[in-house]
């Protein structure tokens, strides 16, 4: 193994564990097949994937995460559910107003933290 990959190797994480939903919102343009490459891609902190991630953090409902930013340590060790998945941040923006206007006809408000629970 040469040095710069035994380097990026202790500086990007390891072992993350992504959960999709079974019924993963996708953005305009991406078929179930360009999805399954782009969650290869984006695992390997590859490409230019965003995911929906149901966020952890009890002030938020979903975080917006690039492939590139899960190669961080921030994210090692951890299981993180995915609600979606983007091709760019301005899809996967966009991807967040459906996820809003689908809550609020199947639930009749806008309870995302709930809905998102749900999915």
């Amino acid at each position: 193994m040469k040095l710069i990959d035994r380097i990026i190797d202790k500086i990007f994480r390891k072992n993350i564990n992504i959960i999709y939903c079974e019924n993963l919102y996708l953005s305009d343009g991406l078929t179930e097949k360009k999805a399954d490459k782009l969650k290869k891609k984006t695992e390997q902190g590859k490409g230019s994937g965003c995911l929906l991630l149901k966020s952890e953090n009890k002030d938020d409902c979903i975080d917006i995460v690039t492939s590139f930013q899960l190669k961080s340590k921030v994210w090692e060790g951890k299981s993180v559910k995915c609600i979606g998945l983007a091709d760019s941040k301005d899809s996967a923006t966009e991807l967040v107003q459906i996820i809003i206007k689908d809550c609020l006809e199947k639930t009749g408000k806008i309870d995302l933290k709930e809905y998102i629970c749900s999915l």
